[in-house]
């Protein structure tokens, strides 16, 4: 833990790092170790969004919001579309309304001496099905950093903990579902790639292996919009969803092997309850990558649409499911997943619970009075 003082010595010397690295002349540079130090630098800056994302929320959840310093009004984006910045809250009068991750879901970027650093993930909000995207696409969307795993970490638990939100919908921004791990940083040993064997393994229990968890503990149902090459851990993020919609323009690969790694992030679990055993092994082995029809033909994914549909699909899957009662869905998924390890006998007794709670319901008394009086029922979530 750091005192006071401690903090306030830190944060003195990554002022005067950060001043050093702004007066550098960097033309004089070459490119290889420019390359490194940009891979470097990035991961840090990542790292750090994320930091001040959670202390932020978590001083305003203790606090109430910090009061803004002269001077700092959020800046808007160069060459934003009108319709946008109609549509945009107005900062002047109010504070941008936060996500549960920290992260501003009307605005996408965090601005520090006129450097641009783009928020991992954008939390939008439709009704009540919410759609998660990650948003870094000149990367090809990678998880493996810091401030992507804490965003997306804390977008499953806020919409978890919201019961007026039903469906989630995750999917990549540009032409990549996810990348996976950042390879560069991977043979530059940055980030969460850094360090001794027993740094590394610490990285991934609390790193990147936190994303797995917290969506397969989420309640509410989610469905992965592929739009592009889903790799390494990006095939098992769309995994971790319970639904997969592709785009014709995905692909899926399992490709740990060949960077010599094992799937570090729950895949050799997913995987096979995906697909089976023996397809699941192939893909492993190989690490070779699959086209969508053939996800689609293995049971990977429920259906291929045109990459103009995909969102399209995807939000009328959500709406299909959203118009039922949000109880009877959150347990029903709590039972799908408990059938994958429970004996029968188990999985029996959990159920008469539950029904038992659902019956007592007052989604469940309209939904009977609307079948009997043939009009469509009005579900309130109680």
């Amino acid at each position: 833990m750091c005192s006071n003082g401690g903090l306030r010595d830190r944060l003195g010397a990554l002022e005067q790092a950060v001043d050093a690295l702004l007066s550098c002349d960097l033309t004089t540079v070459p490119d290889s170790e420019l390359g490194t130090a940009l891979a470097r630098l990035e991961s840090r800056t990542r790292t750090l969004v994320g930091l001040t994302a959670r202390l932020a929320h978590e001083r305003n959840h203790r606090n109430g919001p910090v009061p803004a310093a002269p001077g700092n009004a959020p800046a808007r984006e160069a060459g934003r579309p009108a319709e946008t910045r109609a549509a945009a809250p107005n900062r002047t009068s109010r504070s941008p309304r936060p996500t549960g991750s920290g992260i501003v879901a009307d605005d996408r970027s965090t601005v520090a001496r006129g450097v641009t650093v783009t928020a991992p993930v954008r939390v939008e909000r439709t009704g009540d099905v919410v759609v998660w995207t990650i948003d870094n696409p000149e990367q090809r969307n990678p998880i493996s950093d810091e401030a992507t795993i804490e965003a997306l970490e804390n977008a499953v638990r806020a919409a978890d903990r919201d019961h007026s939100i039903r469906v989630a919908i995750l999917t990549g921004a540009g032409s990549a579902f996810s990348a996976g791990g950042n390879v560069k940083h991977m043979r530059d040993k940055a980030g969460m790639f850094g360090g001794a064997p027993a740094d590394l393994r610490q990285g991934y229990r609390h790193g990147i292996q936190r994303i797995p968890k917290a969506l397969y503990h989420c309640e509410i149902p989610t469905i992965a919009a592929v739009n592009g090459p889903a790799i390494g851990a990006g095939c098992d993020l769309a995994l971790m969803c319970d639904m997969r919609i592709a785009a014709t323009t995905a692909t899926f690969a399992e490709s740990f092997v060949r960077l010599g790694l094992i799937p570090g992030d729950g895949g050799a679990w997913l995987l096979p309850r995906a697909v089976g055993m023996a397809r699941a092994s192939q893909l492993a082995f190989t690490g070779a990558a699959i086209d969508a029809a053939t996800a689609l033909d293995w049971g990977m994914v429920n259906e291929v649409v045109e990459p103009d549909r995909l969102l399209e699909t995807a939000h009328r899957l959500a709406a299909e499911i959203a118009v039922n009662p949000p109880h009877a869905l959150r347990m029903t998924k709590r039972l799908l997943r408990e059938g994958q390890q429970q004996s029968l006998e188990t999985l029996l007794e959990l159920s008469a619970a539950m029904q038992a709670l659902t019956h007592h319901t007052a989604d469940h008394d309209e939904a009977v009075a609307a079948m009997l009086e043939r009009r469509t029922p009005r579900f309130t979530g109680r």
